[in-house]
């Protein structure tokens, strides 16, 4: 077991691994389940008295529980990225400095599986809203739109944030530290009086 599954063991207990799993596998099982109600005879009836069907409404559902789900395991993605990478949990015994990289990392993946829960939503709502707007069916688009723009800001300053550690790390990978007569020549310089 390397050192990274032993921080991420630590970090998770097993009951809390057991209910995301859960959530997940039953998240997966709805939608298995919803492709199968979805065949049945007369599902693609309208409701009465609404423009739309009954699919519609039964994907409506399923898709809220879905994103309600990414939603509630978004937190345990970024921890999960973080400890992968090297940083370290919320309950971590070491007093080290977390590294940027992988604070940055989990910080994008909470905001993917946030955007992708937006996604599900926009996409699952969809065929049940939509009829029921009519005319401004437009605003249906435009309040997705907004909402998505949320996690898209996060995400990109996360990104922005994160591209000096990345090239920082990459430099050191490929060329090595930072030679120590290069910090030298930087001091000798800044102390150097051009009066």
């Amino acid at each position: 077991m390397s050192s990274n599954d032993s921080a991420i063991g630590s970090a998770l207990d097993r009951d809390t691994v057991q209910s995301a799993s859960k959530l997940l596998i039953g998240a997966m099982a709805i939608v298995g389940v919803l492709a199968v109600v979805t065949l049945l005879p007369g599902v693609d009836r309208l409701v009465p008295f609404a423009p739309v069907t009954f699919a519609a409404v039964a994907t409506a559902v399923v898709a809220l529980a879905v994103a309600g789900i990414l939603l509630y395991a978004a937190p345990k993605f970024a921890l999960l990225t973080r400890l992968a990478l090297g940083g370290r949990g919320v309950d971590a015994e070491t007093d080290a400095p977390p590294s940027r990289i992988a604070e940055n990392a989990g910080g994008m993946a909470y905001w993917l599986v946030v955007f992708g829960a937006v996604l599900v939503a926009y996409r699952g709502l969809a065929g049940a809203a939509v009829p029921l707007l009519n005319d401004a069916a437009w605003a249906y688009d435009a309040v997705f739109l907004f909402v998505a723009l949320v996690p898209v800001v996060f995400l990109v300053a996360r990104l922005t944030v994160t591209v000096d550690p990345v090239a920082e790390a990459v430099a050191d990978r490929v060329a090595g530290d930072e030679p120590d007569g290069k910090s030298g020549e930087v001091a000798a310089t800044d102390d150097r009086d051009d009066g």
